[in-house]
């Protein structure tokens, strides 16, 4: 299993639109791939620049006239956005892959930092690829590999393996925990521990601290 961080400068896309014509810090809590070609994302993002939901729906909408957005304000320049677009590229790469996206984050100048889980090399070989070939600049700026006392459990693997391939990672999830824990065969509280144990190595692996 790889982590990597990506740096991306993606064509017409509204976070790096957003980002470098405004003061605002946006992060993809989550990225998930939607009735076909479409996508959904959580996304926390951060104005200083005081922008409105309905400024910032704007861009999101210059992308994509039928996307749908939601905001829970979280502070006075703070939301916590839901954001679905009937065409999403990124979110279709990222599912053909079979990496998952573990966060983005927005660079000042638009770029975006692409923080990624991938199960083996060489999806993350066609994960790059694949976003070079729709026009995205990528630069790979660091690739860790699980091993020793980061690396994951035999049980670990599968179990993170299956949630993904079921959806449970997906917003909305399209298997409950209740239910992936039947699929396993194991109690669904021993599974919410395998499944913290080993969302924490890879957390820890990624930021140094494994």
């Amino acid at each position: 299993m790889r982590l990597a961080s990506l740096l991306l400068r993606i064509p017409d896309n509204w976070i790096g639109d957003l980002c470098r014509a405004t003061d605002t810090n946006l992060k993809v809590l989550r990225c998930a791939r939607k009735n076909g070609d479409g996508g959904q994302s959580l996304v926390r993002i951060e104005s200083r620049d005081g922008l409105t939901e309905e400024e910032i729906s704007a861009y999101v909408r210059s992308a994509d006239p039928d996307s749908d957005i939601s905001f829970s304000r979280n502070g006075s320049n703070r939301f916590l956005a839901a954001v679905e677009m009937k065409s999403c590229t990124t979110c279709r790469v990222l599912a053909d892959s079979n990496c998952i996206l573990d966060s983005a984050i927005s660079r000042p100048d638009g770029g975006i930092q692409w923080n990624i889980v991938a199960p083996t090399g060489a999806a993350l070989t066609r994960l790059v690829d694949d976003l070079k070939s729709k026009g995205a600049t990528v630069a790979v700026e660091k690739v860790t590999v699980l091993r020793t006392a980061r690396e994951l459990t035999t049980e670990q693997e599968k179990v993170l393996q299956t949630a993904f391939e079921l959806g449970y990672f997906d917003i909305p999830k399209k298997v409950k925990l209740e239910e992936l824990a039947k699929r396993l065969q194991i109690s669904k509280a021993t599974l919410d521990v395998v499944l913290r144990r080993a969302q924490r190595k890879i957390v820890a692996s990624h930021i140094g601290n494994g």
